[in-house]
């Protein structure tokens, strides 16, 4: 993650690094230190009870310790994600602990149902093999005291943590299932994740449902464990899976977008040109035309003319003033194949910092470029929402 974004996230959910493992960077949210009081206040009076003998301090520092265990059981799990998407060769992977567990993000390559599915498989795994193996060190080892609760945590916590993430529904790593299925089905990812978030909130409602009925089989004063556990994991639950169903429904518009309407000509201007050979050339009706420029060193730099910069100079100083003044280098912005997929387009666009990426003929040739302003106008015009009549 960047400094800039990062900057932009308030402070009680800002990502400190903590180094880098196989490749892949690690950082934990400083959400995770408010959840960790919470939980240290929650499990210490019971582990007080448990342990018979040991001092309210000792029972504290237990209990800050299967904060810990838990912590390095999600990263654990999500190294495993991580470690997976490097095996299929997805690259970009970043790892962070957060206050509601973790997350891993990486550059998808590729991907297919049953990939998607392996890759999220993995983390869920990693954590039921490390669970089991606690419980039968557990089981054969009869540790006791401090030890043995702490065993018995690592245990039990894995092994809660890898089967609830293999509930079938997003954002759980379970809803793969259900969106590799329809994927397959369909052949339509969006469909997947969209059919993967409806079951994500169903889950959660069963999940608040049985919260309910736990209380009402034993009412209490103030059920502060159902509090915790609604506020912690179902509300973040929901949110994720409406959150799914909004990414599945802007993936859909992304797989029926009509290219053609969104691809511009694209025109060369020579190094020497000027602001009006750009305003010749199109630039300011849909035409997306480039120059070059030198560095320091001689080297030939691609260069995007902005239609906004070029906009920006009065009209009677245009043919005095270079083109490359209103251009900014996109080296970095992606060649695509001219039968390249929307979904390809599109990541491009937004990666690119010229807001545009070039479509290549098979002889290396530019026969077009998608522009990001185009695109977003395109993407917005076909959503649902924006095309709602309002009655009167």
């Amino acid at each position: 993650m960047s400094a800039e974004s990062s900057a932009h996230r308030p402070w009680y959910d800002r990502p400190l690094r903590l180094g880098v493992m196989a490749g892949v960077p690690i950082a934990v949210s400083t959400s995770w230190f408010l959840i960790t009081v919470v939980m240290v206040a929650i499990f210490a009076p019971r582990i007080h009870g448990w342990l018979h003998g040991v001092s309210y301090t000792v029972a504290v520092l237990v209990a800050l310790g299967y904060t810990l265990i838990l912590a390095l059981s999600v990263l654990a799990h999500e190294l495993g994600h991580a470690f997976s998407a490097k095996a299929f060769r997805w690259t970009g992977s970043t790892i962070e602990i957060t206050l509601w567990g973790g997350h891993t993000t990486f550059n998808e390559v590729n991907s297919t149902p049953l990939r998607s599915l392996a890759v999220s498989v993995a983390g869920p795994a990693v954590n039921l093999a490390l669970g089991a193996a606690a419980l039968v060190w557990l089981t054969l080892g009869h540790p006791a005291g401090v030890t043995g609760a702490l065993l018995a945590m690592t245990a039990w916590g894995n092994l809660l943590l890898g089967a609830f993430n293999l509930l079938p529904g997003l954002p759980l790593d379970g809803g793969r299932f259900v969106e590799s299925l329809a994927w397959k089905i369909t052949g339509s990812r969006a469909s997947g994740v969209i059919a993967a978030g409806w079951a994500g909130r169903i889950v959660t409602v069963l999940g608040g449902a049985w919260l309910v009925a736990d209380f009402l089989r034993a009412p209490s004063a103030l059920p502060y464990l159902q509090i915790v556990i609604a506020v912690a994991v179902l509300l973040p639950l929901w949110s994720g899976a409406s959150a799914s169903i909004s990414y599945g429904r802007l993936r859909r518009r992304v797989e029926t977008l009509d290219l053609g309407a969104v691809t511009c000509p694209v025109t060369l201007l020579e190094s020497d040109a000027s602001v009006a050979d750009a305003e010749a050339a199109g630039v300011l009706d849909g035409t997306v035309v480039m120059s070059t420029v030198a560095d320091r060193d001689g080297r030939q730099h691609r260069l995007w003319i902005l239609p906004e910069a070029v906009a920006a100079v009065p009209a009677q100083e245009r043919r005095g003033t270079p083109a490359t003044r209103t251009g900014v280098v996109g080296d970095d912005a992606d060649q695509l194949p001219q039968d390249a997929t929307a979904e390809e387009i599109v990541d491009a666009v937004v990666a690119s910092a010229a807001g545009a990426a070039l479509l290549m003929d098979p002889h290396g040739r530019a026969v077009g470029a998608v522009r990001r302003d185009k695109l977003i106008a395109a993407l917005e015009r076909d959503d649902p929402k924006n095309s709602r009549t309002r009655r009167t």
